[in-house]
């Protein structure tokens, strides 16, 4: 009985083995004598280094984790960096190629080209499965009549489309009313006779400041 109390006290205040690490790595010498620290105390801390292209959800190079009752924590994980994407008619802000878990790429239209969202500019992030949306830039097909490129709710958007292209509802110029869902009709210019039948990226954005 008390052998087998000891036995389970003892695997309670030793909850920790020998941390597996995709892309990663401890010291050495916890692999070499592996029976002699593992399995760690609760409280012990470990630090592991990722290796070249990856870093840790932080960003860094290095992490450090602790033993709980439950194991490791946090969990022990490297990220590959995420690659500058390619770019037609548009450019970035930074010169940098490679860029860590959750940094930021600014980039920029060129005239007569806009980003998905409908805007001269737009920022992607890098997240643990890659660039949160891939940067493009499309040329724009119509004009906004009034000034502002944004409605807000119920707020009606008054667009023109270029000669040889037509809106949705067949005509060259169309409106467009902002609803709580979006747009009743997606404000776009197309060649085709059949808005169904073609693809069209979007040239105006509905706000989102929407309550």
């Amino acid at each position: 009985f008390y052998s087998r109390h000891w036995q389970v006290c003892a695997a309670k205040d030793t909850p920790c083995d020998l941390p597996q690490i995709e892309n990663g790595n401890l010291p050495q010498y916890y692999y070499s004598f592996k029976s002699y620290y593992f399995p760690m105390h609760k409280g012990k801390k470990l630090s592991y280094s990722c290796v070249v292209g990856y870093t840790t959800e932080s960003g860094t190079q290095d992490g450090r984790i602790t033993c709980t009752a439950k194991g490791w924590s946090p969990v022990p994980r490297c990220y590959r960096k995420c690659t500058k994407p390619v770019l037609e008619n548009g450019s970035f802000y930074s010169t940098e190629m490679d860029f860590k878990i959750h940094e930021k790429l600014q980039y920029k239209c060129n005239p007569g080209y806009l980003t998905p969202s409908g805007a001269a500019e737009d920022t992607v992030q890098c997240q643990p499965q890659g660039w949160s949306s891939q940067p493009s830039c499309t040329k724009t097909l119509g004009s906004v009549v009034h000034f502002s490129p944004f409605s807000s709710l119920n707020g009606t958007l008054r667009y023109r489309c270029q000669p040889g292209f037509r809106s949705a509802t067949g005509s060259a110029a169309a409106a467009a009313l902002c609803l709580p869902r979006g747009w009743d009709v997606p404000p776009r210019c197309t060649t085709c006779g059949t808005f169904k039948s073609c693809t069209a990226s979007p040239n105006f954005t509905c706000s989102e400041q929407i309550k």
